[in-house]
């Protein structure tokens, strides 16, 4: 009977042990379990973000519960139809957000961006739906950054 009970405890915790290695493959762990999968997102928010000059500390509300803030450590404009900058958050690990600003030639305006930290395995990437509207959608971070070390 002991040997049973020793197996079926065995055979547990290698379950628990590959079901948990199944959900996280890279071993990091997660930093936004606690926010929902998709933010619906503001574009008075993304603009008061490329509005910050560099240095300046931003408070960027995503949703009553997700404001991501921290400090722009690079607010760059290229060709006059692209802008992009860069927040660093101390309260989400040094996570930083990008996101840019495209002006295509009809002056229509599109936003790229995401929220990534190497050291986690989530982050959250921003796409439009078919209405337009903005959410950043979670991802899992070695799908959109992938690993160029060399080992």
């Amino acid at each position: 009977m002991k040997r049973v009970l020793h197996h079926a405890l065995l055979l547990m915790l290698t379950l628990s042990a590959t079901t948990a290695f199944s959900q996280n493959p890279t071993g990091k762990p997660s930093q936004f379990n606690n926010l929902p999968r998709q933010v619906n997102c503001s574009e008075t928010e993304f603009e008061r973000a490329l509005s910050a000059p560099k240095g300046q500390t931003v408070s960027l509300a995503f949703s009553d519960n997700f404001v991501f803030t921290g400090e722009v450590i690079s607010n760059i404009v290229k060709y006059g139809t692209l802008q992009t900058i860069l927040v660093k958050s101390p309260a989400y690990n040094n996570s930083l957000f990008s996101i840019s600003r495209i002006i295509n030639g009809d002056r229509s305006i599109k936003y790229v961006g995401r929220i990534i930290n190497k050291k986690y395995a989530d982050g959250f990437e921003l796409k439009q739906d078919a209405s337009g509207a903005y959410q950043l959608v979670k991802v899992q971070t070695d799908k959109v950054m992938p690993d160029c070390s060399h080992q």
